[in-house]
């Protein structure tokens, strides 16, 4: 047991338990005077189970692990295959298997088995004999799991998916034909994602962000709320468990997609800067371990983790404050849910792992 806590790196492991800790007593604000008053308690037993498997996979050689990279790639694609026809519909979608009374999203953990298999992929071979077939290979790797999330319908967990294209100009250099390239691909598959991919609900999210007082009572509602909640904060917030936005119930949603404008009520401008700055804290830590990473693959996954960890982060907290369209991404160690969690612990498990590594002679 000793070897395995030597594997953890100090540095990630303390802001991870900062997050935590700000995380679950959010969830516990958010869940009280609510059927879901256990919620904090619920997430807390995934933290600690994740908290567990992360420990056991950072003693673990990452090269063990990206070299099941190709089969457990096909075991996800059979999971989201097969989700759309034996999964649980809730709320119109189709996302997650149900076993023992728990849901699981399978979907979660497939962006990082994408992340796995594009890094080995492109770690195998040097920059040089990377042809442009084999990355236009890559990006259908990426494209093909992307699809099938879309058939649930799963916006939000689609897109999650997109910061892993951004190993391809990582490996040819960043040179400006690559940034025009995959920013043409982008523009283009926006337009064919809008007129053919988008359900009316979703598009009808985008036009309520770049006009909010278009159905302030309907679908424009709830970044509304959000919004006045996070206004409400102030600068040193309103105090645990006393935002009124939050304990009245105006807030939707308030133990996923918006914990942290919960968060941001009761804690204000001050404490959302604390939170982005660890979160500051765990990319760099992320981008370190990409630095100190004795091989490519390894080095290719933990960029691939933190422009991951950086997307959540990023159009999570811009929903939320209206910035960015309501898509429904969870915020990493805010936002509830059993599936991510675990997903988020894996991934940090596999750094861990390549930040040991890089310690030992």
């Amino acid at each position: 047991m000793r070897t395995r806590l030597r594997a953890l790196d100090a540095r990630l492991l303390w802001v991870l338990l900062a997050l935590m800790a700000l995380g679950t007593l959010t969830l516990y604000s958010a869940g009280r005077h609510t059927p879901q008053a256990g919620i904090w308690l619920k997430q807390g037993i995934w933290n600690l189970l994740g908290l567990s498997l992360m420990t056991l996979l950072a003693s673990v050689d990452p090269r063990r692990i990206l070299r099941f990279s190709f089969p457990l790639y096909l075991l996800g694609l059979v999971a989201l295959a097969a989700v759309l026809v034996a999964g649980k519909r809730i709320g119109g979608a189709t996302r997650w298997f149900v076993f023992a009374g728990q849901t699981f999203q399978p979907s979660e953990l497939m962006k990082w088995v994408t992340l796995l298999y594009v890094s080995t992929r492109l770690g195998t071979r040097s920059a040089e004999s990377v042809n442009r077939w084999e990355l236009l290979g890559i990006a259908g790797l990426v494209a093909f799991p992307m699809l099938l999330v879309l058939k649930q319908p799963d916006l939000g967990m689609a897109l999650s998916f997109l910061p892993i294209l951004l190993l391809i100009p990582l490996v040819k250099g960043l040179q400006w034909r690559w940034v025009f390239l995959l920013a043409v691909a982008v523009s283009v598959g926006g337009v064919f994602g809008w007129r053919h991919v988008l359900k009316p609900y979703q598009k009808q999210r985008v036009m309520i962000f770049l006009d909010p007082s278009r159905d302030l009572q309907g679908k424009g509602y709830q970044v509304n709320q959000s919004r006045i909640a996070i206004g409400a904060g102030g600068l040193i917030g309103k105090g645990f468990t006393s935002g009124s936005q939050t304990q009245l119930n105006f807030l939707p949603v308030k133990t996923t997609d918006f914990a942290f404008s919960v968060y941001a009520e009761e804690h204000g401008f001050l404490g959302v800067i604390l939170a982005l700055g660890l979160f500051g804290l765990l990319l760099s830590r992320l981008l370190d371990a990409a630095a100190q990473a004795r091989t490519s693959a390894e080095a290719y996954f933990c960029a691939g983790a933190a422009a991951i960890f950086g997307m959540h982060v990023m159009v999570n907290v811009g929903m939320v404050a209206g910035a960015l369209p309501n898509k429904g991404m969870v915020l990493p160690f805010f936002s509830a849910g059993g599936s991510s969690t675990l997903s988020f612990f894996l991934a940090l498990g596999l750094v861990m792992g390549v930040l040991h590594r890089s310690k030992v002679k």
